[in-house]
């Protein structure tokens, strides 16, 4: 009988290897979760209208990512170089000698990883962007964008290997997915109604345009925060010896104490803002510490982690200001500042609060622990290198797709909603056959806000096994609706009508 690993006890090399790649997979099983968390929090963050076109975007994805990283992805991030830039062999997963190579736990952990990439920017360009356009632009970031930056960051050959430290992600993960996020917002443009010009200041005002429903983007949040342990910890890719086990498990501590701090941090300041507590800022300091984290949970200290917290929101506040005032850039879902401002963040904690006890070699320490400053010029360089290749290859596909007319859906498309223009049908439909849309009537001209929806029933005939349906019978205005006494002024009161399944043209 031949003597393999299969018929004979492991020695301790193998047995070690075993439970590390072991863990790594159900740390990858896990994390996949986090597609949907960001369904749910986009779901919920959207008008219902649009419901359908968030989730199949966030289904496909996973399907999408796999395809692209399984063929071109993973031979760029991790295929053998001589330059430093960019892998060049293991396409769809085969040596040289053309057989598999077998290092299938890592790809699919990596895998993971570049499907969170492709999705950060799915709730940048919701509700007014091409489906064509979503499927191209997830295979080129996740089949080409973040797999050169795994090489640079993760490959031994990588021009930042050894330097940079970004242990699961707060550059060339979030950064990275949120620099594109930001091109594509930028240049698809910002929905209907999302800014509006004062006539008599000539001044620009940000229109908030709300979700529909704050308990899906709440659960989505918790499911994202489930998903970031698995995520941090399984990055460093060991836990068969005392000292793996102790930095996973302080990576695990840091990653949910950076949660927390951001959380309450944003929380606490939109009640002095606002006079409210609004579960937003909460949901959004929490993920923005754990994006933060990333860089540096395997160097931080835990009490450095409710610093890097309340920084990673920070960044995210700093940036949503930065678009809403200046730049005048629509992100409905703030995805970019989520992962971008946040993840700009935990790139720079690093440089301060890299403890000399957990890094390889003094030069390696933050400022704040005796450091020379060396690492914290090389979290600079990373972070600039990170943005400048993700905005620019990003922007060039995003305004190639522009030119081309595929990259965003006509006004009456927006305004009528993704899911009946694309998808043929809606989101939600009662027990009855009902089904629910919210038609949105803002137009540039008007001057109710972009967000004011209105609730509109329509009823589905049912004809053998199909069900039929006819033209709207009513047709309602924004003027048409009476204004809610009990609420602001230009909040409308919902409203339930007798109309049948809406067609393009009767919005």
């Amino acid at each position: 009988m031949v003597d393999t690993p299969s018929s004979r006890p492991l020695d301790n090399e193998e047995l070690t290897n075993v439970i590390n790649m072991g863990f790594v997979l159900i740390c990858g099983f896990l994390c996949f979760l986090l597609q949907a968390g960001f369904g749910l929090l986009e779901v919920g963050s959207v008008r219902r209208k649009n419901a359908k076109n968030i989730m199949l975007k966030n289904t496909m994805d996973a399907a999408v990512s796999a395809l692209a990283y399984w063929a071109v992805g993973f031979a760029f991030a991790y295929g053998t170089s001589n330059n430093g830039f960019i892998g060049n062999s293991r396409y769809f997963l085969m040596d040289e000698d053309g057989e598999d190579f077998e290092d299938y736990v890592n790809w699919f952990f990596q895998w993971v990883f570049a499907g969170t990439t492709a999705t950060i920017v799915s709730g940048a360009v919701a509700e007014r962007c091409r489906f064509r356009a979503y499927m191209i632009y997830s295979a080129f970031l996740s089949g080409f964008v973040y797999p050169v930056v795994c090489h640079w960051i993760w490959d031994p050959s990588g021009f930042l290997y050894g330097k940079v430290m970004d242990f699961s992600g707060s550059g060339a993960v979030h950064l990275v997915g949120g620099a594109a996020a930001m091109a594509g917002a930028w240049i698809l443009g910002p929905r209907i109604g999302r800014f509006v010009q004062n006539e008599q200041t000539g001044e620009w005002q940000a229109v908030e345009i709300p979700g529909h429903n704050a308990v899906l983007a709440a659960l989505g949040t918790l499911v994202l925060w489930f998903g970031f342990f698995p995520f941090n910890a399984g990055a460093g890719y060991a836990v068969a010896s005392n000292a793996d086990i102790v930095t996973t498990g302080r990576a695990v501590i840091v990653t949910n104490l950076a949660a927390a701090s951001g959380g309450c941090a944003l929380l606490f300041y939109g009640v002095l803002r606002n006079g409210v507590w609004d579960p937003a800022f909460a949901m959004n300091g929490l993920l923005g510490g754990m994006v933060a984290s990333c860089s540096g949970v395997n160097v931080f200290d835990t009490w450095s982690a409710i610093i890097v917290g309340i920084l990673g929101a920070l960044g995210f506040y700093v940036q949503v200001w930065v678009f809403e005032t200046k730049l005048r850039i629509d992100d409905p879902l703030n995805a970019s500042p989520l992962h971008m401002g946040s993840g700009i963040m935990g790139m720079l904690a690093v440089g301060f609060l890299a403890n000399d006890k957990y890094v390889a070699s003094a030069d390696e320490a933050g400022l704040f622990f005796g450091g020379n400053g060396k690492q914290l010029g090389y979290q600079v360089y990373g972070t600039i290198v990170y943005f400048a290749w993700a905005f620019c290859t990003s922007a060039l596909l995003f305004y190639g797709l522009k030119l081309k007319g595929w990259l965003r859906v006509s006004e009456e498309a927006e305004l009528m909603g993704m899911d009946q223009h694309e998808h043929a049908g809606f989101a939600y439909i009662d027990d009855d056959g009902t089904a629910i849309v919210v038609k949105n009537h803002f137009s540039p001209s008007s001057s109710q806000t972009g967000g004011d929806d209105m609730l509109v029933e329509v009823s589905v005939e049912e004809e053998g096994d199909t069900a039929q349906t006819k033209k709207p019978t009513e047709r309602l205005h924004s003027d048409e609706v009476e204004e809610n006494p009990a609420n602001p002024p230009n909040q409308l009161r919902q409203r339930r009508v007798s109309a049948k399944a809406l067609e393009p043209g009767h919005i």
